[in-house]
């Protein structure tokens, strides 16, 4: 047969370094910018269209993959395909975007301190972004770490996270002098006796080392309760973006917050989960956040009687777009009028138990949420006398998603008449949830709206 019929193989031409770089550049934005799919589909639909890739620029684009996946997508990862690929799977270094437990890593122990070559050190701890200690048993050496610390090994860490931190003090102490940590939680859930809760008051003095210019966030949960003059270290927190409190008695402190002029989002527990501390907070104090222009989310639970005036340095111009009020007993309807002028509130929640002291808001107190046309988001919960109180909220156009909890009893017969009547009222409503104490059993339909309800 005469070849010159025969179709010609295709001429192999891989792409040169700059296309390569180019590819690269997409499958990182593409795998960033695509919500909701899985960074392997966003990187394949990135290459869709691409020239034949050569074994070492596939091996490129497999490394950027692995970068995009998190633990549980790494762990199913299955590549099939052509044996030049030079891609180790085992390699620290591809999975520096990972927090990394430094309670399993054995070369933060001291009996171990000799057994990795410092090569293979480099791998696991270069361009390492994320440590994590969650075991209370964790024989971690503070010396150990000092001297990884000293040397460098540590300087890319800019997020900690610490499970039984009253165990961990000597550790915090030395990650705590780490020049570019941006981000630390810290967290302890044993039931503190006098000497547990003296070694979580000195935690605080660790913080106050941590380099103001780079720390951004900022998240501690205790179930025991620490004073709030503890909090001193905030003063010097300039840079701060997230707070998160829960466990400290904050009938003082909130006056180290008032120079945290760059926080975006702030969330305030009076005491934690499980008591609150003999002394309320004096909502006066809450005049310490005035001028936070920043804000965007703020969060205040446990704070009892909290008025207009509690509320007064959240109100416009102050640009908070999501507000929770939880188990603030005795929040007087006084209040309304200054939700009513946040009128950047996307998402409102007020939230109380069957047994917080809830005091009933009236209609014409209600009314004045009318002016808040952004509100997608609203949680009423044992504020109402009867759902039936809800019609007066005409102004809320935006509406997509309603919360509530009221004593009534709620029957099929009152359901079906309830969302008959909202409708009109709520245009934009998509989904209406009714809470009870025992819970959501059932979910039904009434022409465009989901309805759960007990």
């Amino acid at each position: 047969m005469n070849d010159d019929f025969l179709p010609s193989p295709p001429i192999f031409t891989p792409m040169d370094d700059d296309q390569f770089t180019d590819l690269m550049d997409d499958v990182k934005s593409t795998a960033a910018s695509t919500d909701a799919a899985p960074p392997c589909a966003a990187i394949t639909a990135a290459c869709n269209g691409t020239p034949r890739l050569s074994p070492n620029q596939w091996t490129g684009v497999v490394r950027n993959i692995v970068r995009c996946l998190t633990a549980d997508e790494l762990k199913s990862l299955r590549l099939v395909g052509s044996k030049e690929l030079r891609v180790d799977l085992a390699d620290p270094s591809l999975t520096c975007h990972l927090p990394l437990r430094m309670d399993r890593a054995s070369f933060f122990a001291a009996e171990n301190a000799g057994d990795m070559p410092n090569d293979r050190l480099r791998k696991w701890l270069t361009d390492r972004r994320i440590l994590v200690i969650d075991d209370v048993d964790a024989r971690i050496c503070p010396d150990r770490v000092a001297r990884l610390a000293a040397e460098g090994y540590l300087d890319s860490v800019s997020v900690l996270v610490v499970f039984d931190c009253h165990v961990h003090r000597a550790i915090i102490s030395v990650l705590a002098h780490l020049p570019n940590l941006e981000s630390l939680r810290l967290a302890d859930h044993e039931d503190c006796e006098e000497k547990g809760l003296e070694e979580l008051e000195s935690i605080a003095t660790h913080v106050a080392r941590i380099n103001p210019s780079s720390f951004r966030h900022l998240d501690i949960e205790f179930d025991c309760t620490v004073h709030g003059s503890r909090l001193s270290f905030l003063e010097r927190m300039y840079g701060l973006e997230h707070l998160r409190l829960r466990g400290f008695d904050l009938s003082d402190g909130i006056n180290y917050m008032k120079g945290l002029g760059s926080l975006t989002s702030l969330h305030l527990c009076h005491g934690n989960f499980y008591s609150s501390p003999s002394n309320d907070v004096d909502e006066k104090d809450l005049s310490s956040l005035t001028g936070m222009t920043n804000l965007r989310r703020v969060h205040l639970e446990g704070f009892d009687a909290l008025s207009s005036v509690g509320l007064a340095p959240f109100c416009a111009p102050s640009p908070v777009e999501r507000l929770v009020l939880k188990h603030c007993q005795e929040l007087s309807e006084e209040c309304l009028p200054s939700l009513g002028r946040m009128v950047n509130l996307t998402s409102l929640h007020v939230v109380h138990s069957a047994y917080d002291d809830a005091e009933i808001f009236s209609t014409e107190s209600l009314g004045h949420l009318n002016s808040l046309a952004l509100l997608k988001s609203l949680s009423l919960f044992y504020v109402l006398e009867d759902l039936s109180n809800l019609i007066v909220l005409w102004g809320l156009d935006s509406l997509e998603s309603l919360n509530v909890a009221v004593e009534q009893e709620v029957d099929t017969e009152v359901l079906e008449l309830f969302c008959s009547s909202i409708l009109p009222v709520f245009p934009s409503l998509r989904k209406l949830r009714i809470f009870s104490e025992d819970g959501m059993c059932y979910t039904c339909h009434h022409r465009k709206l989901e309805v759960e309800y007990s």
